[in-house]
């Protein structure tokens, strides 16, 4: 029973220590700069950069789309359609890749309360 009373109290102090930090790292900005913080962020950056080149490219397969002669009508429109998916796709990485680094952080700090609680020496 005394376990599950410093487990809960445990708990308590790193929700409270979570709320703080929620409370500095609130905001789209923050969580999705948080993706940057980790062993992948080289490929991060690589997808940030390639999903700026394909919005690029969006916009400029629009434009072709909306003043191409009728002929070019279908290799533009899949051109665009080819280049919104890839940017939905790559953003989706980016976004799947924040939420496992918020979550592998989340882990880390629980396996640390567990352990804490492990080695705390016995009354």
């Amino acid at each position: 029973m005394k376990e599950d009373q410093d487990i809960v109290q445990l708990l308590a102090r790193r929700n409270a220590e979570i709320d703080r930090l929620m409370r500095e790292e609130q905001g789209l900005p923050a969580v999705l700069a948080s993706g940057f913080r980790g062993g992948l962020s080289g490929l991060m950056q690589f997808a940030y950069a390639l999903a700026l080149v394909l919005a690029g490219a969006l916009f400029y397969c629009g434009y072709r789309f909306i003043t191409a002669p009728t002929a070019d009508l279908v290799f533009w429109g899949v051109l665009l359609l080819l280049c919104f998916q890839a940017q939905v796709g790559t953003k989706q990485w980016i976004w799947l890749e924040t939420q496992r680094a918020g979550t592998m952080r989340e882990l880390k700090k629980l396996q640390l309360a567990i352990e804490e609680l492990q080695t705390k020496p016995q009354p």
